[in-house]
């Protein structure tokens, strides 16, 4: 062979193999993160939820996490998350591992897109990646009630599936179970309304992680704090989604899977944070109403 056309059809081997890598090596990164567990540069540990397009995080987001993006963004809906008060008395969330409290969805909203926008920068996930609140309905997959539920809005769809925990069916719950409003919270609050014969150990929220995760290794979907979702409450689109229930909750029904709560968007309280989920968006639809 002509050593000329030899060099030409090299180069041009060349130039396919980086074509190849370039597209190649973001799609590989995004499969691996979305595929088994996966750390993020906060430390936030995502796993992957079954019948959706996205990864889970294990933990609420964490005062620490939080606190990260709003020395970025002064401008938030919430106030005092960083020092919350309940009755402005009993501390809630006074430490960097506890669930950020004292959020409304929209500020929930902007972390997931600081957050999107800084792990691009540094190349910690791919242009095709995102973070975002979950979807009511991907929120349900990961409890593990996403098969059982009908209705076209999570209004339709709430307390429907009666006596179903993300533990079980058996209340009072098990040991370990989670965060709730029990004999801990009893002796702190006399006369308070309570899960009798439970002890959580923790007057108001706990340490995320510290309660026996689901099935999917994922912590807290029951207690801790209300956990906004990306949707809308109902067709008149003036409320926001919250799930399962908070350590303020004795249930049974406010623990209850199929639970859902409702309140504005820029509302918040010592009850309310979040959680977030990291999208690949490759042009495919998940099933049974998660984002595309």
């Amino acid at each position: 062979m002509n050593r000329f056309v030899a060099k030409a059809l090299l180069a041009l081997l060349v130039a396919a193999l980086t074509i190849f890598r370039a597209h190649a090596e973001p799609l590989a990164k995004a499969a691996s993160m979305t595929s088994h567990r996966w750390t993020n540069s906060l430390g936030m540990i995502f796993v992957r939820v079954p019948h959706t397009a996205v990864s889970f995080s294990i933990y609420e987001a964490r005062v620490k996490d939080f606190a990260t993006f709003a020395a970025t963004s002064p401008k938030l809906d919430g106030t005092n998350w960083h020092h919350a008060l309940y009755h402005d008395v009993t501390p809630v969330s006074d430490g960097p591992d506890f669930p950020v409290v004292n959020v409304s969805r929209n500020d929930a909203v902007a972390f997931c897109a600081w957050l999107t926008a800084s792990e691009r920068l540094s190349g910690k996930i791919a242009a095709m990646q995102s973070y975002r609140l979950p979807t009511d309905a991907e929120w349900s997959w990961a409890v593990g009630i996403g098969d059982r539920e009908t209705g076209a809005t999570p209004k339709e769809k709430s307390a429907k599936l009666e006596n179903i925990y993300p533990w079980g069916t058996q209340f009072p719950p098990p040991p370990g179970a989670g965060n709730f409003a029990d004999q801990a919270a009893l002796k702190y609050f006399t006369h308070w309304p309570h899960i009798e014969n439970y002890d959580d150990g923790f007057v108001t929220t706990a340490p995320v992680g510290r309660f026996t995760p689901n099935a999917l290794g994922i912590y807290d979907l029951a207690g801790n704090v209300a956990e906004w979702c990306a949707d809308d409450y109902d067709a008149t689109h003036q409320q926001g989604v919250l799930r399962g229930g908070a350590w303020i909750n004795c249930g049974p029904k406010s623990l209850w899977s199929s639970d859902r709560n409702h309140t504005a968007p820029n509302r918040f309280s010592v009850a309310t944070g979040f959680r977030c989920v990291l999208e690949c968006s490759t042009g495919a639809n998940s099933e049974n109403g998660s984002a595309k």
